[in-house]
C-alpha cells in the first residue's frame, strides 16, 4: 500500500533568550513562562475542547490537534488521496501512527513523530478504515475513515 507524506511545517520554536536584558549570563534559562504569560486556570484548555473538530478544515482537508494528549477528532473522513494535517499543539512529542493503544499495526501505512509544534500532512492512498494511535502515550487513538 503506498502512501504519501509531506513534513509541511516543523513549527520554528523560538529559543528562550534568557540573557537578553537580564545583565546576567550566570541566569539559567528556565522552561517556566514569565508568570505574567502564565495561563490561568480559566484560561487554559478544557478537556471537551480538545475533542471538538478543527475548523481549519477546507480544500485541502481537515487539521487534527493533539493536545491535552488526545486528537482533537475520534474519527474523520476523508477522499482517497485528501490530506489530513496533524498538528502538534502539545508541549509533549507525539506520533500519528497507523496501530491501537500505543502498539503500531504490522507494517504502518503512516508513522510520522511529531515535535512539540511540529505539523504533518499525511494522505492514504487506498480506501479503507485505519486506526491511528501515539506510540508514546497509548489512551491516544482516532479513525480515519478513507473513502474511494
Amino acid at each position: 500500500m503506498n502512501r504519501s507524506r509531506t513534513l509541511i511545517l516543523a513549527a520554528a520554536l523560538a529559543l528562550p533568550l534568557a540573557a537578553c536584558g537580564t545583565g546576567d549570563a550566570s541566569e539559567a534559562p528556565s522552561d517556566e513562562p514569565p508568570a505574567s504569560q502564565a495561563a490561568a486556570p480559566s484560561e487554559a484548555a478544557a478537556p471537551s475542547e480538545a475533542a471538538a473538530p478543527s475548523e481549519d478544515a477546507g480544500a485541502s482537508g481537515p487539521t487534527v490537534n493533539l493536545s491535552n494528549f488526545a486528537f482533537s477528532s475520534e474519527e474523520v473522513t476523508v477522499d482517497v488521496g485528501q490530506p489530513i494535517t496533524f498538528r502538534n499543539a502539545d508541549t509533549a512529542e507525539h506520533t500519528v501512527t497507523e496501530g491501537v493503544d500505543g502498539a503500531a499495526a504490522d507494517d504502518p501505512v503512516v508513522n510520522e513523530r511529531l515535535d512539540a509544534g511540529a505539523e504533518v500532512e499525511v494522505s492514504f492512498d487506498e480506501p479503507g478504515t485505519y486506526q491511528i494511535t501515539c506510540l508514546l502515550h497509548p489512551t491516544m487513538n482516532m479513525t480515519v475513515v478513507v473513502e474511494g
